[in-house]
């Protein structure tokens, strides 16, 4: 492993981290988290920070147990402003945004830190392959946003989603995380970030409470020339939405996609954000009438049926709301009762 030399001992040293996790009653799953750690990370020393977000549960008590740094926070301020809490004004080399709903397997976190560390020195933040509690791949790497990836995915059958199609769009549930590879955005259960690509700055924009933050560092990356990279080598159990289902739960979805077209608007701008929630509406619309035409078709029964009219009711009118008004950049202040 590359080191940075350490003038006081006269000899090198392993790379300085500080591992942030921010917890919203999740004691149960943080203590999963926390146990699975010390394995995880192997022969690295860490600095380990959680960020409680005035849990009602034992979170707190669970941290402390494990001897970790705890900042509590008296109302939740959302996973972004937490997360920067957790891993700003730190000396280390590495920084690790880690979901409390993850489960590191044992080597994987050190792996990481190697593969970023000595890799080369254009690559600002890794993620592993996220698989689901029952061993199944979990789908965790995607393309930027865009009206020609959402095109391929509304109207391009689903039986050619595969082979060089899949993973050049990196398809939901069709692209292998199977190499070592550059890629635009990975999910934030686990980033490993060098800390000299941020530049002194924080991590995560702190005009979204939950979501989209994860994009929008990969993004910022993007824009300043750093790599991201995927390591397959390394694999973490993922729960997933822990804190979002608690919160929101059926409304989560509208959560997501708000968030996600006030970023699109951000970036490119508000008539491209119209087009992209024009073909979102057309897209769910055509994909429900298919759905509910083969389950009559195939006699699949009325719960099939109703599930294609709950999916239309639910998903439409928040991709609707978009094609008529840009979504508000105060998103996060609208959110911020959900405590």
């Amino acid at each position: 492993m590359n080191s940075a030399p350490d003038e006081a001992e006269g000899r090198t040293r392993p790379p300085l981290v500080r591992v942030g996790i921010v917890s919203w009653n999740t004691a149960s799953l943080l203590d999963d988290c926390l146990n699975a750690l010390p394995a995880a990370l192997g022969s690295l020393e860490a600095e380990v920070v959680v960020v409680d977000n005035a849990s009602s549960d034992s979170s707190v008590d669970v941290a402390e147990a494990h001897a970790a740094r705890v900042i509590r926070n008296e109302i939740n301020l959302g996973y972004a402003r937490a997360m920067n809490q957790a891993i700003t004004n730190s000396e280390a080399d590495v920084l690790i945004a880690l979901n409390p709903d993850t489960r590191p397997e044992p080597g994987s976190l050190e792996n990481l830190v190697c593969c970023l560390v000595d890799g080369p020195p254009d690559v600002g933040l890794v993620v592993p392959v996220l698989v689901n509690p029952d061993g199944s791949l979990q789908h965790s790497v995607r393309r930027f946003p865009s009206i020609r990836l959402y095109a391929v995915v509304w109207f391009v059958p689903y039986f050619l989603h595969r082979g060089r199609l899949a993973r050049r769009f990196w398809l939901e549930g069709r692209a292998p995380h199977d190499r070592a590879e550059d890629i635009d955005w990975g999910i934030g259960a686990v980033h490993v970030i060098r800390s000299s690509a941020l530049a002194g700055s924080a991590p995560y924009d702190e005009r979204w409470f939950m979501y989209v933050e994860d994009l929008d560092l990969c993004w910022q990356l993007a824009e300043r020339g750093w790599r991201r990279r995927l390591e397959p080598t390394a694999r973490v159990v993922h729960v997933g939405n822990a804190a979002g289902s608690q919160a929101w739960g059926r409304r989560r979805f509208r959560m997501y996609m708000e968030a996600s077209y006030s970023w699109y608007e951000r970036q490119y701008g508000p008539w491209a954000m119209r087009a992209w929630a024009m073909l979102n509406v057309v897209g769910t619309a055509w994909w429900v009438a298919r759905y509910i035409f083969f389950s009559v078709l195939r006699r699949r029964g009325l719960d099939r049926i109703r599930y294609g009219f709950w999916q239309f009711r639910d998903e439409v009118p928040v991709h609707a709301r978009a094609v008529l008004s840009v979504p508000r950049v105060d998103w996060c202040e609208r959110v911020e009762t959900h405590d």
